[in-house]
Parts: C-alpha cells; structure tokens; sequence
C-alpha cells in the first residue's frame, strides 16, 4: 500500500521483465519475437544469416547463454560447428538467471528440429567418404519448408506459454495472427510455383532439401561433389551436362559461398544462378521466403497470381 493524503492507495504489482530468448538463427528469432510479442526480448546467438559451419564458440556467447532465461535453436547437427561446445561450458550448475536448463534436452531449451516429423536425408552409413559437412540425424535446413516453420510456431507457442502461463492467451492470439499471415501466403506460393511441379534445379550445397519437397521440385545434384567439398572440373563438367538434358533453369547459391567455384557452369547451361541466404535475415522469415519463391519464379518465367495473400505486418529488426 502507499499512503497519499493519509489514503492507503493500492499499488499496481510491477509487471514482469521480458523474457530474454536467446536463438540461434534470425528466423527462430523473428518467430520466437512475432509470438512473444513485448512479453519476449530475443537476441541472436550467431552474427546473422551466416554459414553455420563456419560459426566458432565465442566468450561473448557464452555470456548470451549464462544469462538467457531460454534458449531457441534448429537442431539436427545444425549448430555442431559451436553449440554443444558452448553448452558445455554453461553447464547445470550456472544456467543463467532463475537456473534456467538451456543445455541439451534441457527444459529451457526449444530444439525446433524435434517438430518437424521424419527428416529428409538421414544417412544410412558415415564415414570420411561422405564428405566433410555431414549431419548424422538428417538435413538441418527445415526452415527452407514454411510447413514446417508453421509446426515450430506452435511449439514455439506452447513453449513460451511454459515459460510464462500468466501471458499464455497473449501468446495464443499472436501465434494466431501469425499462423493465419503465413497460410495464406503458403496457399499464394503454392499457386505461383505450381507450373514448376517437378522441374530440377541444382544447389551449390546440400541446403534446399525441405524447399524442393515443399514445391514439388527435383534436385537434380549440387555444385560440391560431396557436402563441404570444393568442385572439380570434372564434376562441373558432369554436373552441366545433366543441366543441359534436364533443361535446369535455376541454381541456389548461398551468399558465403563464392561464385567463381561455379566456374563455366552458368556459361555453358543458361541457368539463372539466385544467390539468396538458407536462413532469413533482418527482413524476417515471411518475407525472405516471398523472396526465396519469387526468385525461384522469375528464373521459370512465372509471373505472380493477381489474387495475393494480404500485405504481412513488417518484422522488427533482429537483435544482435
């Protein structure tokens, strides 16, 4: 109570500080932000949209992690490069504010590759022959499937409503306007892309797995004869000669990747090479997908359906 006057005034309970979410790709990071809304403050672990491979452990991560309340991150192999180094540093005995679990399994954790169903790509044997970028659980890049980014929104609902129960209808309307946003534009992507049903395309790396499935598309083969490793002339060779046959008009390159590897291959098959990211950026993951689908058209010639899904609410901009 607070005396004003000689009156006892009731004194309205200070509202909860955000909840600090680390995640570890901008686009778990923007759905994690469009679900939490201002019950959440998410900052990303890495710098960006980045090649996970080549992310090393840092101290300053490790800070991020010591004092996040949850931690958010895509699992199947995705982080190996750095995470479970991290969370092994971080430990059970200091987790961050509240003793918070964010290691492996922990209850704190959100590990979105664990609601996506079968993973595409599972290895039936591993060895050094593989390649050097070998995920053991399957191919990590399940955002590239908006299906299966709606999954993770709903785990992601009920793990924040977990978190915080009092804010769980918050979190169940935000999740609601959210799902509604992006199953229209699924049903407007589906409809654009649907003239390229079962047309190939290459990749430089073994990332566009889940898109492909999505879309109806065939991967016809990747740039790196095997994941991690640099193509031959040889391979380059071969690889454009089943172009040609195939009439493949469209390569995904990922922008840390450099386009001279691909030597004459956009030469010698015409096909229109989109660089474009695995994994949204600033823009957030809505958008970066409108731009993935519609890249994807302008190499087949598609134009866009009159009748389009309504304009997205623009994400905020990601943290660092």
């Amino acid at each position: 109570m607070m005396i004003a006057g000689g009156v006892a005034l009731p004194v309205e309970p200070a509202s909860a500080d955000p909840l600090e979410i680390i995640a570890t790709t901008p686009g778990l990071a923007d759905v994690i932000r469009q679900i939490g809304g201002d019950e959440v403050d998410v900052k990303l672990l890495t710098p960006g949209a980045v090649d996970p491979h080549k992310v090393m452990p840092k101290a300053s991560m490790l800070l991020k992690l010591k004092r996040a309340d949850a931690l958010v991150s895509m699992g199947l192999g995705f982080e190996h490069a750095y995470l479970p180094a991290l969370l092994e540093k971080v430990g059970r005995a200091d987790l961050g504010r509240g003793a918070t679990d964010v290691s492996t399994g922990g209850s704190h954790h959100l590990v979105g590759g664990d609601f996506i169903g079968q993973p595409l790509e599972v290895p039936t044997q591993l060895g050094r022959g593989a390649g050097v970028d070998v995920h053991p659980l399957g191919n990590p890049h399940w955002n590239t499937n908006p299906a299966l980014m709606q999954n993770f929104a709903v785990a992601a609902r009920d793990f924040l409503s977990k978190l915080r129960p009092e804010a769980s209808e918050t979190f169940s309307a935000n999740w609601r306007d959210w799902d509604a946003d992006l199953t229209a534009q699924i049903t407007h992507w589906q409809t654009w892309l649907a003239p390229a049903h079962g047309r190939s395309i290459v990749t430089y790396h073994r990332s566009w797995a889940y898109f492909a499935d999505a879309f109806g598309l065939v991967i016809l083969g990747e740039v790196e004869p095997k994941p991690g490793m640099s193509p031959t002339t040889r391979h380059l060779a071969q690889l454009a000669k089943s172009m040609q046959q195939q009439q493949v008009k469209l390569l995904l390159l990922e922008p840390w990747y450099s386009e001279s590897k691909l030597g004459n291959l956009p030469r010698m098959t015409d096909v229109a090479v989109v660089k474009i990211a695995s994994m949204s950026g600033k823009q957030g993951y809505l958008a970066w997908m409108g731009e993935l689908v519609a890249a994807a058209a302008r190499a087949w010639g598609l134009e866009e359906p009159q009748s389009s899904p309504l304009t997205q609410p623009g994400a905020q901009e990601l943290g660092k």
